[in-house]
């Protein structure tokens, strides 16, 4: 069986509202949760699934090395940025052509969300793969869950935690993933890179999938695909007390 490697990103610190539950470390991954960080709870998931190889964190190196001991491959020293930290961690797979790349703060997640993903994935040959969830579905299952969802011609969605990459591909284009990551938070330079026609198509709620996938391989140089998933766990993650209490109720229950 082929395996599939996982990127951990863990080196975030912690909102405000969040640092009074903390276990004396200014960082999501340490973040406790019912006598566990919460970093765990989505390694646990992860080691559940047999195609899941190596793990690799980039995060607070000492503490968690000391916390997570031989469940994961690697720690390695997280740096100030994440364009820093992803390439931190591209570099630690070195001929992998199959890695998930995930946050450390989606406590919900298990290893059937994460088979599932995986297997949603290997109906098309793409060098990224991100996940997209019905509003209804999220509100369904967590209604008191509060989400930042957008509009496309097939629906209205939000975006998933989880994503799988061939590590290769963003070699190949690392000058254009590192315009993108470094625009981010600048609107014009977004809109000088996928052009105003893409914007005015989303604002008027005529974006469709395809034209997604078309622009990001323009911008990218990646052939990316949506992979619609039925798991609204990979993408709740915890970023306010709200979301850290209802995660802490809903896995006190488990």
């Amino acid at each position: 069986m082929e395996k599939t490697d996982v990127l951990i990103l863990a080196g975030g610190t912690l909102p405000e509202d969040l640092k009074k539950y903390s276990a004396g470390f200014d960082n999501r991954a340490l973040l406790k949760i019912n006598g566990k960080y919460m970093i765990e709870y989505v390694i646990d998931a992860l080691r559940g699934v047999p195609e899941i190889g190596e793990i690799l964190v980039v995060g607070l190196k000492e503490p968690l090395e000391q916390a997570l001991g031989d469940r994961v491959s690697r720690v390695v020293s997280a740096k100030d940025s994440m364009l820093d930290n992803l390439q931190l961690g591209l570099d630690g797979f070195k001929g992998c052509t199959s890695l998930i790349i995930t946050t450390c703060d989606i406590p919900l997640v298990d290893s059937g969300s994460v088979s599932r993903f995986l297997a949603a994935c290997k109906k098309k040959t793409c060098d990224i793969y991100y996940p997209l969830i019905e509003k209804s579905l999220n509100q369904k299952k967590y209604p008191s869950t509060k989400r930042t969802y957008f509009r496309l011609k097939e629906g209205v969605f939000t975006g998933g935690n989880i994503v799988l990459v061939n590590p290769e591909g963003f070699r190949r284009n690392w000058g254009y993933i590192e315009k993108i990551l470094e625009s981010r938070k600048s609107p014009l330079k977004i809109i000088g890179m996928i052009g105003v026609g893409f914007i005015i198509r989303f604002l008027l709620h005529r974006l469709d999938i395809p034209l997604i996938e078309k622009t990001i391989e323009r911008v990218a140089g990646m052939k990316g695909t949506a992979v619609m998933v039925q798991d609204p766990e990979i993408g709740i993650d915890v970023d306010k007390e709200s979301d850290y209490l209802l995660v802490k109720e809903l896995l006190e229950k488990n």
